[in-house]
């Protein structure tokens, strides 16, 4: 096992490394949804329309619940969130190396 004092400067060095690579959405999720109405069949059952939503009794930053995702940018929106994850996870590890180290 680790140092804990050099497990704490790896995961401050990994934070800033997700930091640098692109926005970092934490909180929310990605929902894929068929097209509705009265589109065709085909567009019906292939789900390639995305909305962004926020978690309860939160609001992305543009105040609203939830935001279309144009299609060309989905995967960067959910590479997004996966840095998004991994951050929250890796600053939990972080305040608990903190508090064990005191």
């Amino acid at each position: 096992m680790r140092r804990p004092q050099a497990e704490r400067n790896a995961i401050i060095i990994r934070i800033a490394d997700l930091q640098n690579e692109g926005d970092v959405l934490t909180g929310v999720r990605l929902d894929r949804a068929a097209a509705g109405g009265t589109a065709s069949n085909q567009s019906q059952t292939s789900y390639k329309y995305a909305r962004l939503r926020s978690g309860r009794g939160k609001t992305l930053s543009n105040g609203q619940k939830s935001q279309y995702i144009p299609l060309k940018e989905i995967a960067a929106t959910e590479a997004a969130i996966q840095r998004g994850k991994e951050l929250v996870r890796l600053q939990k590890r972080l305040e608990n190396l903190s508090k064990m180290l005191g």
